[in-house]
């Protein structure tokens, strides 16, 4: 009976050393950011993580525990013949996540969890943000490292359980007990609430509460609201959803924009298009020139954040006016995405002909059946463009997508409504242009991509002002999300979120002109319906900032969410329940709390 308890312990402590070794693995790949940390910071790491180590240890001793007290009337050989092929494979999938977790975590600023399981729908797409020799090398980690590891395990734990012999009955109460005691590391301890995420950070430092993550415990975890997301219980729904009304009414005035009210509509969705990039809203100069130039000649949104940190939640935003969430993707939910209100529906019933164009693939993040659903009369995707003008990776260059796009247009029937999403400025940013940006790092490449788009975005326009159509319509330029590019921001940081919108076009009644009220890319649709004088009640989480609305800006980032406004800007962790910001108001706090209850009890009832 002994030998069998000591071979489980065996097996808990391979496990406790296994996600250390993880974590240094990741510290040390991430030693730009763990250089910030002080030594006993960095053990600290090591010493509050082992908490969800303990967890996770705890649930993979109590599968051991079980075969244990299925086979104690056996010989070892048999309790390793289960035990063995399935910790091998424990050990391939949790090398897997934790060292792609590595590059993962550097480009997204948060650990794995099953977000990543929609990109692996498309995996062309998903590995098309690494470069193929990274790809190669990572391959060559997690091999090399699990190898490793299952020659460690076989020689201290599963060759000598083979030679274990028969146990006596009273091994399983011994057994039983034990695995009773098992939830103690499995809950974190004997009180009333179990572990989480947030049990493990103990710093103001954000990099050092993310590395004391156990990632495995948090995949594995996120499993559980893969189809909902978890709704915050911070006050009544009832006193919830008041607020959240408050915050989106407006006083009934209305600022006039536009002097057609039935203009062609054509909205230009930039990839990764962060404000810190764009002259015209107080970013870098020189990074794109045209759009700067254009702001002078439109109508331009200075401050105008982003919802979310994908595309997915982007467009999602922009095209349906519906929020980003911390920790899913409405898009990805079928069920859910198809029950959304979209704004080419809306315009069809006004008469409006609807298209989409993309030099990618479109069913990528199960963007397709969202496209499909909102009625899109055509959609021009990667199949429509030649080999020759794609790039290794994610699909057609800007250009030659923007001269379809043109081309097109002037042959569509007035009025039509169409939308584009650029790709060239996503990683891992391969562009047919030099700029006077012309290092091989990452940033570097980055700035450069976006000054391709602002040249193709420049050209575009040039074009389209030329033809009759151009004084009758209407063009939106806004950005899917931010970029932690230039300047590496972290994840949670509003000027991640801070995004340019410009407003277009011959059907504009006013021109240059800077709208400096708080808002949100989601209120667009709103704003528009608005504009054009169409019923937009079904974007009800869109307000009005020129009919008077409240200005804020909310964003959401992984387990977590930030509110801006023009007297004060916080962010809140839903993990650790910590908030982050100067001289707030708490019953600022209490209405930004309210919208996301709000928020996430609507996408629960979807």
């Amino acid at each position: 009976m002994l030998q069998r308890f000591q071979y489980i312990a065996r097996y808990y402590l391979f496990w406790i050393a296994f996600f250390a070794v993880i974590r240094l693995f990741f510290e040390l790949y991430n030693i730009g950011l763990t250089s910030e940390l002080d030594f006993a910071t960095i053990l600290g790491t090591f010493g509050h993580g082992l908490k969800l180590d303990l967890s996770m240890g705890g649930y993979l001793v109590g599968f051991v525990l079980i075969v244990a007290m299925l086979t104690f009337w056996c010989k070892g050989r048999v309790m390793a013949y289960i035990v063995n092929p399935v910790t091998i494979g424990f050990i391939v999938i949790f090398s897997i996540i934790g060292i792609c977790d590595c590059e993962l975590y550097r480009n997204w600023g948060f650990r794995m969890d099953c977000t990543v399981l929609a990109y692996l729908k498309t995996p062309k797409e998903a590995a098309a943000s690494t470069p193929v020799w990274l790809t190669s090398l990572f391959v060559a980690w997690v091999a090399a490292f699990a190898w490793g590891c299952i020659r460690i395990y076989i020689k201290l734990i599963g060759k000598p359980m083979r030679q274990l012999d028969a146990a006596r009955w009273y091994t399983l109460p011994a057994l039983l007990f034990v695995s009773a005691l098992c939830v103690i590391p499995i809950r974190g301890g004997v009180g009333i609430a179990p572990i989480r995420t947030g049990t493990v950070y103990f710093s103001s430092h954000p990099y050092a509460n993310h590395a004391a993550v156990n990632v495995q415990w948090n995949f594995c975890n996120s499993l559980r609201y893969i189809d909902n997301a978890r709704t915050p219980d911070f006050m009544p729904q009832a006193e919830a959803d008041s607020l959240t009304a408050q915050m989106l009414a407006s006083s009934g005035s209305k600022v006039n924009l536009l002097k057609d009210k039935r203009p062609n509509i054509l909205i230009m969705v930039m990839e990764s298009f962060t404000a810190k990039a764009v002259g015209c809203v107080g970013g870098m100069k020189g990074v794109t020139p045209n759009l700067d130039s254009l702001a002078r000649t439109g109508v331009l949104f200075s401050n105008c954040y982003a919802n979310g940190d994908r595309s997915d939640k982007g467009l999602v935003c922009i095209l349906s006016g519906y929020p980003a969430q911390p920790t899913t993707s409405i898009v990805k939910l079928t069920e859910k995405a198809q029950k959304l209100p979209h704004l080419s529906r809306k315009l069809h019933t006004e008469g409006y002909q609807s298209s989409f164009y993309y030099g990618g693939d479109i069913d990528f993040a199960n963007l397709k059946s969202y496209f499909i659903t909102g009625d899109y009369g055509r959609m021009v995707t990667m199949e429509e463009f030649s080999r020759r003008d794609m790039n290794s990776k994610w699909g057609a260059h800007d250009h030659v997508v923007l001269k379809r796009w043109h081309n097109d247009i002037c042959a569509m029937q007035p009025p039509f409504f169409s939308a584009l999403f650029t790709l060239s400025s996503h990683e891992p940013f391969e562009v047919p242009h030099t700029s006077q940006f012309k290092g091989s790092d990452e940033e570097s490449l980055f700035l450069n991509s976006m000054h391709y788009t602002d040249s193709c975005i420049g050209d575009f326009v040039r074009r389209a002002s030329a033809e009759p159509w151009w004084d009758s319509t209407l063009m939106i330029l806004i950005a899917d999300h931010g970029s932690r590019h230039p300047g590496a921001s972290p994840i949670h940081v509003p000027e991640k979120f801070h995004i340019p919108m410009i407003w277009l076009g011959g059907a504009l009644d006013t021109t240059g002109i800077v709208i400096d009220k708080y808002m949100n890319q989601c209120d667009l649709p709103l704003l528009l319906c608005n504009q054009l004088e169409v019923d937009g009640e079904d974007f009800t989480f869109s307000k009005d900032v020129l009919s008077g609305s409240p200005q804020f800006a909310f964003y959401a980032y992984n387990n977590g969410y930030g509110f801006v406004s023009e007297y004060e800007q916080f962010t809140y962790n839903l993990e650790s329940s910590r908030l982050t910001g100067d001289k707030v108001c708490d019953s600022t706090v209490r209405q930004s709390q309210a919208f996301l209850q709000t928020l996430l009890h609507d996408f629960n009832q979807k």
